[in-house]
C-alpha cells in the first residue's frame, strides 16, 4: 500500500512547479496528513493570487470603460467640430466667390476709368494745342451777334462742366477700384486665418485619438496578459486540489487497511483464546502478530547656422549615449534636452511635416528647413502638452510657438526633447543652437 502511494504521490507532484519541493513520503498517517496540509497552503496561497488577478482585470475593465468613455465623448467632439468645419468651409467658400466678384469688378472699372484717362487726355491735347487766345477772338469775331456768341459760350460751358463730371466719376471709380483692392485682401487674410484653423483643429483631433488609441492599446495588452497569468494560476490551482484529493483517498485507503488489520488481529487473538481453553496443554503458548514494516523512500525536488534655442531653460541632458531613466540601460540619447517651461518655439523657418501623438514622444512636431550648407535638415520637439499649434503643411516661421512644454509619452518629467536630422541622421543639436 505505501509502495503504490509513494509512486502515485511522486507523479502528481512533478505536474505542479510550485509543489516540487514536496518529499515523497507517504509511510505514515502523519506524514501524509502533513503533505496535505501543505498543499492547502500552496492552494490558499494560489487563491489569493487569482483574486488578486481579478481584483486587477476588475479594475482593467474600469479603466477600458473610462477609456472609451473618453472616445465617445472625443467622436462627439469630432461631430460637433466637423459640423463647424462645414460651415467654415461654407463661409470660406462665400469669401472666395465675394473675392472673385470683387475681382472682376475691379477689372471692369478698370476698364472704364482706362476709356476715360484716354479721353480726358485727347481733350488736354487738344486744349493744349487748338484752344489758345486766338480761338477765344476768332469766337467772338465769328459770332454774328451777341445772342449766337451767347450760345457758343454756352455749349463752351457745358463741355467744361461735362469734363468736370468726368473727373469727378473718374476719382470716385479709383477710390472705388482701390476700397475693392483692399478688401480683396482683407478678405484673403481672412480666409487664410480660417484655413489655418481649420488645418489646426483637425490635426488635434487627430492626435488626441492617436494617443486614447494608443491607451486602450496598452490596456487591452495588461488584460490579456492578466487573464493568461490567471488561467495559469486556476491551472495549478486545479492540479493541487487534484493532489490532494488523491492523499484524502489513500488517507482513507489507509485509514481502512489499519481498521482492517486491528479488526483482525482481535479476532485471531478471540480465536487463540478459545483455543486455549479447549487445549489446556496449549494454554502456556501464545500466538504472535508481527508488525508490519515500512519501507523508506527517495525524494524529489522540483550654432552658428542661424538658428535660435527652441525654449528657455537648462540644459538638463546632453546628446549621446547614457542611462536610460526610462529602460535603465546604456543607450543612445537621440537629442537634446531643456528643461524648464513654457513655450515652446520653431527654431528656424520652415514647413511642418509631423505634428501628432506618439507612445514614446508623445505630443510632437516635426519641421523640414529645407536644404542648408548641402544637407536636408529636420528638427523634431516632443513630449509637448496635448493642443498642438501647429499642423502638417503648414509653414512656420523662426520663433512662432509651435506648442507648450510637457511631460507626454516616455518622459521623468516637464522638459523638451530637441532633435535634429542631417539627411535623415541624427546630429547633435547643440551644433545649431549652441551651448
Amino acid at each position: 500500500m505505501n509502495k503504490k502511494y509513494i509512486a502515485l504521490f511522486s507523479s502528481v507532484l512533478l505536474l505542479s512547479p510550485l509543489a516540487g519541493g514536496f518529499t515523497a513520503q507517504a509511510a505514515s498517517m502523519e506524514e501524509m496528513q502533513q503533505q496535505k496540509t501543505q498543499l492547502q497552503q500552496q492552494t490558499d496561497t494560489i487563491q489569493s493570487q487569482i483574486n488578486d488577478k481579478l481584483n486587477s482585470l476588475n479594475s482593467l475593465q474600469s479603466e477600458q470603460a473610462s477609456l472609451q468613455t473618453k472616445v465617445n465623448d472625443l467622436q462627439n467632439q469630432l461631430n460637433d467640430l466637423m459640423n463647424k468645419l462645414a460651415a467654415q468651409e461654407e463661409k470660406l467658400a462665400e469669401m472666395e466667390a465675394k473675392i472673385a466678384e470683387l475681382q472682376n469688378e475691379i477689372e471692369a472699372l478698370q476698364v472704364v476709368i482706362d476709356q476715360r484717362t484716354e479721353k480726358l487726355n485727347t481733350q488736354a491735347r487738344f486744349i493744349q494745342t487748338d484752344a489758345g487766345v486766338s480761338d477765344i477772338a476768332t469766337l467772338l469775331v465769328s459770332s454774328e451777334n451777341f445772342s449766337d456768341l451767347v450760345g457758343k459760350i454756352t455749349v463752351v460751358s457745358k463741355i467744361v462742366t461735362a469734363n468736370k463730371d468726368i473727373v469727378e466719376q473718374q476719382e470716385a471709380d479709383k477710390q472705388k477700384v482701390e476700397d475693392n483692392k483692399k478688401a480683396v485682401e482683407d478678405e484673403k487674410v481672412a480666409a487664410e486665418t480660417l484655413r489655418q484653423q481649420i488645418l489646426v483643429s483637425k490635426n488635434n483631433v487627430v492626435a488626441q485619438k492617436a494617443e486614447i488609441d494608443n491607451q486602450i492599446e496598452q490596456v487591452m495588452t495588461n488584460y490579456a496578459l492578466t487573464d493568461s497569468e490567471k488561467s495559469s494560476l486556476e491551472s495549478t490551482k486545479a492540479d493541487l486540489a487534484a493532489q490532494t484529493e488523491s492523499i484524502s483517498a489513500d488517507m482513507v485507503a489507509e485509514e481502512t487497511r489499519i481498521a482492517a488489520e486491528k479488526a483482525a488481529a482481535e479476532q485471531a487473538a478471540a480465536q487463540a483464546a478459545v483455543a486455549a481453553a479447549a487445549q489446556a496443554e496449549a494454554a502456556n503458548k501464545l500466538t504472535a502478530s508481527a508488525a508490519p514494516t515500512t519501507t523508506p523512500t527517495s525524494s524529489y525536488t522540483v550654432n552658428s547656422s542661424g538658428f535660435i534655442k527652441p525654449a528657455s531653460g537648462y540644459y538638463s541632458s546632453p546628446f549621446g549615449y547614457r542611462l536610460s531613466p526610462i529602460t535603465g540601460a546604456y543607450e543612445l540619447h537621440r537629442g537634446q534636452d531643456i528643461a524648464g517651461g513654457g513655450a515652446i518655439s520653431a527654431a528656424q523657418a520652415g514647413t511642418v511635416v509631423t505634428a501628432t501623438y506618439h507612445p514614446s514622444f508623445g505630443y510632437y512636431v516635426v519641421i523640414n528647413h529645407g536644404i542648408i550648407n548641402g544637407v536636408t535638415v529636420e528638427t523634431l520637439y516632443a513630449h509637448m502638452q496635448p493642443g498642438l499649434l501647429v499642423a502638417p503643411g503648414q509653414t512656420v516661421s523662426q520663433g512662432q510657438q509651435i506648442g507648450v512644454m510637457g511631460t507626454t509619452g516616455d518622459s521623468t518629467g516637464v522638459h523638451l526633447h530637441f532633435e535634429v536630422h542631417e539627411n535623415g541622421n541624427l546630429v547633435d543639436p547643440l551644433n545649431y543652437i549652441g551651448g
